[in-house]
């Protein structure tokens, strides 16, 4: 790819690994549109590790508070969101593994893609219907099973056209997470599946390696746009505006069911 389309790339899926629009469905429309070649997956290894850094940084507060207290998960909120965000992501790491096999071959089905977007974009709207906390109560984690759940959510949510924050953050806010905090929550669990993505990213690179323009810009254009789609997520929760972004992701699905449909040999 040059470097624009890099940059496109890179933007794009660090948006969509903050914003709960699918990374995966956008990844594929993006592959699509700008036909990435099969020798980029160092950049897309760069762009994980950025977007996880970026997400590391507006949890920041979180991690710090849960990390500092590691022994009182009966009686302190922070140690208690350790607890809930270890074992979340140990399921969501396990349910992904078992999943991998299987989602691997339809990664870019169109078809595919477009329905999982599809199912992204209702389960977005229905927060609307979610329980509603007003900001006033600062204990409010998740228990043990909603901690369980939302990383059983996330680990699913590898399949295509599905969004990993969104399943998480889904979950959480019907559970009567405050916004904010289920907003943390579902971004924290994405940091351990983006180092292993990178990983496996870096370990499936194969052919000449690219440039380190591309992947600076890569680095750069993620980090920036995953930081400012975390902010603006943060800002939605709290307005009970999750529910609007549906308004992007289903006709991005219906586009994808379109393309498939026109194209059969694509889906």
């Amino acid at each position: 790819m040059g470097l624009v389309d890099v940059t496109v790339l890179a933007a794009v899926q660090g948006a969509a690994q903050a914003l709960p629009i699918s990374a995966t469905g956008h990844g594929a429309a993006a592959r699509l549109w700008l036909r990435a070649a099969d020798g980029d997956a160092w950049v897309a290894a760069a762009q994980a590790l950025a977007a996880a850094a970026a997400l590391a940084l507006a949890v920041r507060q979180r991690l710090l508070r849960a990390l500092a207290t590691p022994s009182l998960f009966s009686s302190s909120p922070p140690a208690r969101d350790a607890a809930g965000l270890a074992l979340g992501a140990a399921v969501s790491l396990i349910v992904a593994a078992a999943l991998r096999p299987y989602v691997a071959p339809w990664r870019d089905a169109p078809l595919a893609v477009g329905l999982g977007l599809l199912a992204t974009g209702a389960a977005l709207a229905s927060t609307a219907l979610a329980p509603w906390r007003d900001g006033r109560d600062e204990t409010d984690a998740p228990s043990i099973a909603g901690a369980l759940a939302a990383g059983a959510a996330h680990g699913v949510a590898a399949l295509p056209g599905a969004s990993r924050v969104g399943a998480a953050l889904v979950v959480l806010l019907w559970l009567g997470v405050r916004p904010a905090r289920a907003v943390e929550l579902a971004l924290a669990l994405s940091l351990p599946a983006l180092l292993v993505s990178a990983l496996a990213e870096a370990r499936a690179f194969h052919g000449p390696a690219p440039g380190a323009g591309a992947v600076a810009l890569g680095l750069l254009a993620a980090f920036v746009s995953a930081a400012a789609a975390a902010s603006a997520l943060r800002a939605l929760a709290e307005r009970r505006r999750v529910g609007a972004l549906s308004l992007w992701v289903v006709p991005l699905g219906l586009a994808m069911v379109a393309y498939a449909r026109a194209l059969p040999g694509l889906a």
